[in-house]
């Protein structure tokens, strides 16, 4: 007689740097398909706005500042903007085209998690400099300025490095 343990019991819930790790190859991976499989954007869009999203609740909670349960990536990308949450060096500059170019972007995503009797489409514009603002995010608040040191651990920002340049790669392709 075999005896297993419950699903439940071997599967480890992913810390949130991990996730957030997760959440940038899951974008990455989109961003490869794109030229080939258009059909791919809604999820590169989706997955790219989380990213920046989790980043930034990432360094607020490390920071001490509490993220409400029912935050949009708008604000908490605002808070992270906010010296009165994030004290200089860490907090993030937004000047306001890169907070038009993130909206852009979130709003892009809402439409496809909230569709309307409209075709959803992004225009490449759109889609290369909100995922240009959104590995932006990403790098200054884990990466580049993080809160507390290796506020990821060595190896993660290895691989979330190189899933940010994937993503820059196509912001760059579609911007020329």
């Amino acid at each position: 007689m075999v005896v297993t343990e419950p699903a439940t019991q071997r599967a480890a819930a992913l810390s949130k740097e991990e996730t957030l790790v997760e959440t940038a190859r899951f974008a990455a991976v989109h961003a490869g398909l794109y030229t080939d499989q258009p059909a791919s954007a809604p999820w590169l869009v989706t997955g790219a706005v989380l990213m920046a999203q989790q980043a930034a609740a990432l360094a607020l909670v490390s920071a001490g500042d509490g993220v409400p349960d029912q935050s949009g990536a708008t604000e908490l990308i605002l808070r992270a903007a906010s010296r009165d949450r994030l004290a200089p060096p860490y907090t993030l500059p937004l000047p306001m085209a890169g907070r038009q170019a993130f909206d852009r972007l979130v709003e892009a995503r809402n439409m496809f998690m909230h569709p309307r009797a409209v075709a959803w489409h992004v225009s490449p514009d759109t889609l290369s400099r909100g995922l240009a603002q959104s590995t932006r995010i990403v790098r200054h608040l884990v990466l580049t300025q993080p809160v507390v040191p290796d506020l990821v651990a060595a190896h993660e920002q290895a691989q979330l490095r190189e899933k940010l340049e994937q993503i820059d790669a196509l912001a760059e392709f579609l911007s020329t």
